[in-house]
């Protein structure tokens, strides 16, 4: 048993002599009965067990660690995806299905809407080409209607929503300014 002071455990540790008294009135180190001094020995297997547990119990700051790193990593994807969609580089899926069925209903009724157009204009003619022609080019009108895309339309009325509820109230003071 090597019996050592406050300031020589502390050195042996590489800790401050403060260090060493707090750990005392935590209950860690004790004082050889009768003395002043702590056993060296003791002392020693006592911090490396204390440390060990430290860090061991320190594993769930790992894990914490972690899942706020996930957590991070999730809100940059979440802002990257904001921002493409700002820049209308995406669209939810809701608005693009929205879009597709009101273009859809749009351009069937205009199908069906085709030969009532344009039976009067061919009734009498007697040549096929004309005939034809007529009717090319009432599907060529028809068929441009499926061309006419626009992410403003896409994204809802005037497109300039954005997304989030944090982001809203940081566009609002924007806008204010």
């Amino acid at each position: 048993m090597y019996e050592v002071n406050q300031k020589t455990l502390a050195a042996a540790l590489g800790i401050s002599s403060r260090q060493v008294r707090n750990l005392r009135e935590q209950g860690m180190f004790e004082f050889v009965p009768d003395t002043k001094k702590y056993d060296l020995t003791e002392c020693v297997s006592e911090y490396i067990e204390f440390k060990v547990k430290a860090e061991v119990g320190g594993g769930t700051s790992i894990i914490k660690e972690k899942e706020q790193a996930e957590h991070e990593n999730l809100k940059k994807e979440i802002t990257r995806i904001k921002l493409r969609k700002l820049r209308k580089e995406v669209h939810e899926a809701a608005d693009v299905e929205a879009f597709l069925n009101g273009m859809l209903l749009n351009f069937r009724a205009r199908l069906l809407s085709v030969p009532g157009k344009v039976a009067p204009q061919i009734l009498g003619l007697p040549d096929i080409n004309e005939i034809i022609k007529i009717l090319d080019e009432e599907m060529i009108q028809t068929l441009e209607e499926l061309s006419e895309y626009d992410p403003d339309k896409v994204n809802g009325e005037n497109g300039t929503e954005i997304i989030g509820d944090e982001d809203d109230e940081e566009q609002e003071e924007f806008d204010d300014d």
